[in-house]
């Protein structure tokens, strides 16, 4: 990689890990496509370059969200009981998935990717102000079964979908289990770090021996793309979380759904 490439990297990075911050999520769903089409012009061989853009993505969202729950915890965003029960349950799925997602091919990935995202996305973009404004008191205690439920189900998106789950995670946490949005970013944001861990442990075993990959890959991770795209993210996620505190909750869920149907689309015609 020359130092301009790096720099590409960083600087995509850097947008990554402020819409990060600003909406509690990985942002899996825009690394992913940034890798893909990184590999395609790269001459990556097709029976590995999906799975390798899901393992350096996942390897990104690591330490991505590590900055931006740090912004979110000294806000006190950050429901810690959920965390513990989400992030483990969600680590656990997300690791016995990894084998399954190893084994498939990368278009039925592809394809599984977009399908979770439109779903949450015209679930979000379809309520109105009246409801929203329901949600914004924390419920006096969550169910540990919903927690456990919830985690369970992110960690096997995570995994299929090379996300860090907070696509996934935000809607289920304020549907389900009814927090306010707020709370619901910065518990996503610090509960993504134990999914991630598990998923880039998963992708790196699953990956180990495989023909085709390029130099300095690690397993399913690319480590000279996810250093590049990492470093940026940590520089702009903080500042994200931050921006995050000052937008009015309706404002933001709505720009959250838009944001996500366009990657969908987006993903779906690559």
């Amino acid at each position: 990689m020359t130092l301009f490439e790096f720099l590409i990297f960083v600087a995509a990075g850097c947008g990554v890990g402020f819409l990060g911050g600003l909406f509690g999520i990985g942002g899996g769903f825009i690394l992913v496509p940034i890798l893909i089409f990184s590999y395609e012009h790269s001459g990556v061989s097709p029976s590995v370059l999906t799975h390798l853009a899901i393992g350096t993505s996942l390897f990104v969202i690591l330490f991505l969200s590590l900055s931006s729950s740090y912004q979110q915890s000294r806000q006190r965003n950050i429901d810690w009981r959920a965390v513990f029960m989400i992030g483990f349950a969600s680590a656990f799925s997300a690791f016995a998935t990894t084998r399954l997602a190893a084994e498939l091919s990368g278009p039925y990935l592809r394809i599984a990717f977009t399908a979770l995202v439109f779903i949450v996305a015209i679930r979000m973009l379809t309520e109105g102000e009246l409801q929203a404004q329901k949600r914004l008191e924390l419920p006096s205690k969550m169910s540990p079964i919903r927690l456990l439920g919830v985690g369970l189900t992110t960690g096997i998106c995570s995994a299929l979908a090379g996300i860090g789950g907070g696509v996934i995670l935000v809607p289920m946490m304020y549907y389900f289990l009814n927090m306010p949005l707020k709370l619901v970013i910065g518990t996503s944001s610090a509960a993504i770090i134990i999914t991630a861990i598990s998923s880039v442990a998963g992708y790196a075993i699953n990956g180990m021996g495989r023909a085709h990959l390029p130099p300095w890959s690690f397993g399913f991770i690319d480590l000279q793309r996810g250093i590049a795209l990492a470093f940026g993210s940590i520089l702009l996620a903080r500042v994200g979380a931050y921006v995050s505190f000052n937008i009015h909750p309706y404002r933001l869920r709505k720009l959250f759904a838009l944001f996500i149907i366009l990657i969908a689309v987006y993903i779906l015609v690559i």
